[in-house]
């Protein structure tokens, strides 16, 4: 799960970053957040290394009993949970997601699995889950085998009345980046009952090449709302070019939310080799 989709994730449940690699960071990445991503341990094995069957039934175990689980409100009580929610630095907030977010765990143990079991019970919890965060997380990890046939159920789950399952299903199908899946990251970015997941799925679909996806960021740039004015923006920073430039320059004069201004400012650093 990429930075901005951990706190998108987290704004939901309160209410990839898709930065090209570089052998030298340039100046706007240095100042950035690194992107808090699922790094997927079982897909860096060598293929058909065993795997002892004991961790596999250690996460079958835990995904059973965390699929139908409720937020559990005491965990808030826990005195290290209480450290971790003080913590301001860049490790400091990926320790607390981390760490707060059992899903990010399970996601990222899970993710690529090819053991029948294993991917028929996150099917399952996907599918029929009623703990909303471990739904989505299924969905995630599924989309890590990059096999078509779960196109359904992510499809499905895009239109769950809940904006978490919602959200985890939207980041499966950009995780699986197939061309058939261009159709409904358009329909989500156009018209999802979230305006910030369309600008999540704006920005995903800007980058498999729709040009639509760059016109709906740009819609939300000058939003009255000012958090989906700091996403668009993040988002126009990181995939655009000359002209995002000088339209968020531009805007950097008009703008009266610090938080925004602040996004802006990040956003024309990682565009600065187009100033000219």
């Amino acid at each position: 799960m990429t930075r901005f989709g951990a706190l998108l994730l987290t704004t939901f449940l309160a209410q990839g970053s898709w930065a090209a690699p570089s052998a030298l960071p340039d100046s706007g990445s240095v100042l950035q957040l690194e992107p808090l991503v699922i790094t997927a341990p079982r897909l860096k094995l060598p293929e058909g290394a065993p795997l002892d069957p004991q961790i596999n039934l250690h996460l079958l175990r835990l995904l059973r009993q965390r699929q139908d689980a409720r937020p559990d409100s005491q965990a808030l009580l826990d005195a290290s949970i209480g450290n971790l929610n003080k913590l301001s630095t860049l490790s400091g907030y990926n320790l607390k997601t981390r760490y707060t977010e059992l899903g990010f765990l399970l996601t990222e143990g899970l993710a690529g699995v090819k053991d029948f079991d294993l991917a028929s019970e996150l099917e399952k919890t996907g599918r029929m889950g009623k703990n909303v965060q471990t739904r989505a997380a299924a969905m995630v990890a599924l989309a890590y085998s990059k096999d078509l046939r779960y196109l359904n159920l992510f499809q499905g789950s895009l239109q769950d009345s809940n904006v978490t399952v919602r959200f985890g299903a939207l980041e499966a199908l950009l995780i699986l980046g197939d061309p058939a899946v261009q159709f409904l990251v358009g329909n989500a970015a156009r018209g999802d009952l979230s305006r910030s997941l369309q600008i999540y799925a704006a920005a995903g679909l800007w980058k498999m090449g729709d040009i639509h996806g760059r016109e709906i960021l740009l819609k939300y740039f000058r939003d009255s709302d000012w958090f989906l004015r700091a996403i668009a923006a993040h988002y126009l920073g990181e995939l655009g070019g000359a002209d995002e430039y000088r339209k968020l320059l531009l805007e950097l004069g008009n703008e009266t939310h610090p938080a925004v201004k602040a996004e802006l400012g990040s956003a024309l650093l990682r565009l600065q080799r187009f100033k000219d």
